[in-house]
């Protein structure tokens, strides 16, 4: 679960930490009052490919930064954004390549929007689906157990 989302110099928003709680989290707003912005924000740590045209009008960067928790472990996806076109992943202040970060951050977070698909049509969900269904718990294809 997404618990807590840090924001800097992205479009309108200066500096913003959104904690999020268990349950339903709502984004409401004015036109123009950066919900948008955020879920662009939440996009970028999960991988999505960003122009550098989103950074702070003045600014020479943006970072986004977002803790995901499960069970007992905190993951943190973490972004940042440069004028010259380049950006920066890392995973638990690990630098990754772009790829590594889309790959993980589409497993921690499933955003839907009016015309996007859902990870149900996802031929690589269907797998990991059925072990859940079977309560199995997988490490690698071969090394499965039961989860009591």
């Amino acid at each position: 679960m997404l618990g807590q989302l840090h924001i800097k110099n992205i479009g309108i928003i200066d500096e913003i930490t959104i904690n999020f709680e268990d349950g339903l989290n709502i984004l409401t707003g004015e036109t123009g009052a950066g919900k948008s912005l955020i879920i662009d924000s939440i996009n970028a740590i999960t991988g999505a490919r960003m122009s550098k045209d989103i950074i702070k009008y003045g600014e020479s960067m943006a970072l986004v930064e977002g803790a995901f928790f499960a069970e007992d472990e905190t993951t943190i996806l973490t972004r940042e954004f440069y004028k010259n076109g380049r950006s920066l992943c890392k995973i638990d202040g690990r630098m990754v390549t772009l790829a590594e970060l889309k790959d993980i951050g589409e497993k921690m977070i499933d955003i839907h929007g009016q015309h996007d698909n859902q990870s149900l049509l996802n031929d690589k969900s269907h797998i990991n689906l059925l072990d859940e269904f079977a309560d199995i718990r997988c490490f690698k294809r071969s090394v499965c157990q039961r989860i009591e």
